[in-house]
């Protein structure tokens, strides 16, 4: 008889049953994974229009509006909505000088649709004209068990913290 080369049936079905078991037991944490990934990418690009946010304020010496893009209780929070609530005067201007006060002075933060605005975290920070803020604001984000926090003080100071939600 010839040498049999190849493998057999059974052989192949076992492989391929250990092989989707491995799959079935990986899938949830790399799903996971990339919601984690997400949230600290959310959190990056925040602290990244923080001090995009302060530089402009500073530099155009004018107030400087940083709103996210949801809230815990809008969906879709527009750059109109927040320089409305956040820029002095806005309402009264024509609409080519709010199309300009859109444009230079709101900063508009996404916030993926998998992250979750936690519950009384602050949906925008407004910047006078030296950089520094109003007030104190703190932002938070929950995924799939963590949370990410970011807090920006009267000075302009930005602190970042971890926990659980």
């Amino acid at each position: 008889m010839g040498k049999s080369q190849g493998f057999t049936l059974i052989e192949l079905m076992v492989t391929i049953a250990v092989f989707a078991i491995i799959a079935t037991m990986a899938a949830p944490s790399f799903g996971n994974m990339v919601v984690r990934q997400k949230l600290n990418s959310t959190t990056r690009e925040l602290v990244s229009a923080i001090h995009t946010a302060k530089s402009q304020a500073a530099l155009m010496k004018e107030t400087v509006a940083l709103c996210l893009n949801r809230t815990d209780t809008d969906t879709d929070f527009t750059v109109n909505e927040c320089a409305t609530a956040l820029i002095p005067g806005y309402a009264g201007l024509t609409t080519a000088e709010q199309a300009e006060v859109q444009r230079t002075r709101i900063i508009s933060v996404p916030v993926d649709s998998v992250l979750e605005v936690s519950s009384g975290s602050a949906a925008a920070v407004l910047f006078n004209d030296v950089g520094s803020t109003t007030t104190t604001a703190t932002f938070r984000f929950c995924a799939v068990g963590n949370e990410r926090a970011v807090a920006v003080t009267r000075l302009g100071l930005i602190t970042q913290t971890s926990g659980t939600c």
